[in-house]
């Protein structure tokens, strides 16, 4: 009799060619946060498709997912297994056959791929219900690009209850991990994210006579240039935290000897403490002040900040790396210590309930370095789908059994 690795794996390669189809008609067909019509309709008639799992849509205010697998043993925990489905407002530079047929909206972040490994898993777990005990969520959330969708799946679609979710799991594809391999960060794998804008409000006026005019430009420079101080001097060098100007915009194309009114500064802030974002929206927007003030200039500074860190819970952390050594091998499921300070709405999960969050590699000796997320030219290594599904349908199946011997 084959073993549940065995099993797994057997499933996993039959169902490859399927899966992969299925990526490519999502990146075919990319839609922007909110508005994934067709994505939520293709997920839905995927999941239908399986055997015994109950489809629920038109949730997260309109385009989520959630199909739910009940083991058929008595009792048990249950487990959600989440996917991002939007995609973004770029414009490929690919030349795979597949290509976005979408004008300014492509697939440059892997959700097509994390889509189609959660509905492989499903496909998995399916066809294994009669050996476990419990239940899996399978969340296919619209607008993570944008912050949005987890909230109204938690607040008003209740997708923690009923039964309530004990685990978490989600996975991302990661240009700096090698295909074949899985890495997960050893505490935090995305940090807290916020956003920044300056408003610098001068005099305007001919630049023949500066002296008659207050520079916005000249206060933006000082501030762009203290901001970079405040991340370096100003907060716990021990602690990870970024401050990054992203755009600048002021006076007109063309209008070269003219001193605008105004100048607007904009950018992000990312640590993985959140008293730490506290720290820099003091300093940011203190900073800012003092500067302009000593230009003679007014300063309107706005600092929000937005998601928590999507912090790695030990247990699940250990459950994860085995589950990918049983499925990929030996020494091929690492732990990265390197704090990441991305953002990532998982948080908004794993900060209620025990998470575990991946990278799935995708690297090949083609596509190393060439890109990194939200890239013109972002491809996916497809055939690490297949083996991403096996890997959370053993976390599932290791998590349950776990649970057995708990109890």
């Amino acid at each position: 009799m084959k073993d549940k690795k065995d099993r797994i794996l057997e499933i996993a390669k039959e169902i490859s060619p399927e899966l992969i189809q299925f990526r490519r008609t999502l990146h075919q067909y990319p839609e922007l946060a909110l508005e994934e019509v067709r994505t939520a309709r293709e997920i839905a008639d995927a999941l239908h498709k399986i055997p015994e799992i109950e489809v629920s849509e038109n949730m997260a205010d309109g385009t989520g997912v959630v199909g739910i697998l009940k083991g058929k043993k008595e009792g048990g925990r249950c487990v959600m297994l989440r996917a991002d489905i939007d995609a973004l407002p770029i414009e490929e530079e690919t030349d795979v056959e597949f290509k976005s047929q979408n004008p300014g909206c492509m697939h440059a972040c892997g959700h097509d791929a994390h889509t189609a490994w959660i509905v492989g898993a499903a496909m998995i777990l399916s066809r294994l219900k009669e050996e476990f005990a419990g239940t899996v969520k399978f969340v296919f959330q619209p607008g993570e690009e944008r912050g949005r969708g987890a909230r109204p799946l938690i607040e008003k679609d209740r997708i923690l209850e009923d039964p309530p979710v004990d685990a978490v799991f989600a996975a991302h594809a990661w240009p700096t991990v090698r295909a074949g391999k899985i890495g997960i960060a050893s505490r935090y794998a995305f940090g807290c994210a916020g956003v920044f804008s300056i408003k610098i409000t001068g005099k305007g006026g001919h630049g023949s006579w500066p002296y008659e005019c207050v520079n916005p430009i000249s206060a933006a420079v000082q501030i762009c240039t203290a901001l970079q101080g405040i991340a370096a001097e100003r907060v716990d060098s021990t602690e990870p935290r970024v401050i990054s100007v992203c755009s600048i915009h002021a006076g007109q194309k063309g209008l070269s000897n003219v001193i605008p009114d105004t100048c607007t500064i904009e950018g992000t802030i990312r640590a993985t403490d959140r008293a730490i974002m506290e720290q820099l929206k003091k300093e940011i927007e203190g900073t800012a002040a003092g500067i302009a003030a000593a230009y003679h200039a007014e300063c309107e500074a706005r600092v929000m900040i937005g998601l928590n860190a999507v912090e790695n819970d030990p247990d699940l952390i250990r459950l994860s790396k085995k589950s990918g050594e049983e499925i990929l091998g030996g020494g091929n499921c690492y732990i990265i210590d390197k704090k990441h300070l991305g953002g990532e709405n998982f948080s908004e999960y794993s900060s209620r309930v025990p998470g575990c969050y991946l990278f799935v590699g995708i690297a090949t000796d083609k596509t190393e370095g060439r890109f990194g997320l939200h890239s013109p030219i972002f491809e996916i290594a497809e055939e690490v789908i297949a083996p991403a599904s096996a890997v959370f349908a053993d976390i599932v199946l290791n998590y349950f059994q776990l649970c057995d011997c708990d109890s």
